[in-house]
């Protein structure tokens, strides 16, 4: 995965030793597509996945 603009490009797999391979595709500049490995997937916006990191890093800092 690459930065440009301060946003991610480009698509990351996210295997596991269970031989899953969910993917978050950011090769489009307004959304985010995360993918299961069943046919499912979540669309956000730039946005909305810009606050979902947000969240996730405040839910860190604070054990």
């Amino acid at each position: 995965m690459k930065k440009q603009n301060g946003m991610e490009q480009g698509t990351v797999k996210l295997c596991s030793v269970q031989g899953c391979c969910p993917t978050v595709d950011f090769t489009d500049p307004q959304k985010v597509v995360l993918k299961d490995d069943h046919g499912g997937q979540v669309q956000l916006t730039r946005a909305e996945w810009s606050e979902l990191k947000a969240k996730f890093a405040t839910k860190s800092n604070h054990g």
